[in-house]
């Protein structure tokens, strides 16, 4: 059975503006935050300290853009890139005799990938923050790989007549570093009408890693890579 990583749970709440308290709600199992008794574990609160710190730029970011798009952006989507920014990901493994006996409350190993992404077309930013993996359910436990497609934060927008979703969604393979980032926006079209767009880029991550120390009952690794463009397939 897969665990939901502590920190990705704070992740989410501090997302709360951007994908909604319901949607969150749905995404967050009450043993990913709490232990049996109905307490906060201190691995978690650690783990969300860390994963707060994380990603404050992120949220910064996108407090500080304006809530609409550009729409007038058919010619530009043709020749399209998505800019990933503040690319980062975390792999906690808990300490020899953290996790053993926690009933799963704390899991032996997480690790997820967040960042940012703009869409040249529109200049739209969003945020993507996601597991990379979990533990499978064999004795002894083995770490799984999860290179699917996850869902990123929503945008809402207008162009003062429609209100529309730009929707995003990304994968990761922790193994080979491979990204693909998929979204769909909307543009006018020369007649006025709005056109929706999809479009899908990829590529390899150029990672390096550091040892973050201890943290929460965790070894910590953390790893970043530079701001990277990838140019977009329409599809």
């Amino acid at each position: 059975m897969r665990n939901v990583p502590f920190f990705r749970a704070i992740l989410l709440l501090l997302l709360l503006p951007l994908i909604g308290t319901p949607r969150a709600l749905l995404l967050l199992p009450p043993s990913s935050i709490s232990s049996s008794d109905g307490t906060t574990t201190a691995a978690a609160a650690a783990a969300a300290a860390a994963a707060a710190a994380e990603e404050s730029d992120l949220l910064l970011l996108l407090a500080t853009q304006d809530v609409s798009g550009d729409t007038e952006c058919a010619a530009a989507s043709a020749a399209a890139s998505f800019f990933l920014s503040f690319v980062s990901y975390g792999d906690y493994t808990a300490l020899p005799g953290d996790g053993d006996d926690s009933g799963g409350l704390v899991p032996p190993r997480v690790a997820s990938m967040s960042f940012a992404v703009a869409n040249g077309a529109n200049g739209v930013y969003t945020v993507c923050a996601f597991p990379l993996g979990y533990l499978s359910g064999a004795d002894p436990a083995t770490w799984v790989d999860d290179t699917s497609w996850q869902a990123c934060a929503d945008r809402r927008d207008t162009d003062g007549k429609h209100r529309f979703t730009i929707a995003t969604g990304a994968a990761f393979g922790l193994t080979d570093r491979y990204i693909a980032v998929n979204q769909t926006w909307f543009c006018h079209d020369d007649a006025g009408r709005l056109v929706a767009y999809t479009g899908i880029a990829n590529g390899t991550l150029n990672m390096s890693c550091a040892d973050g120390g201890e943290l929460g009952g965790y070894h910590v690794e953390n790893c970043t890579s530079p701001d990277v463009e990838l140019p977009v397939t329409l599809l």
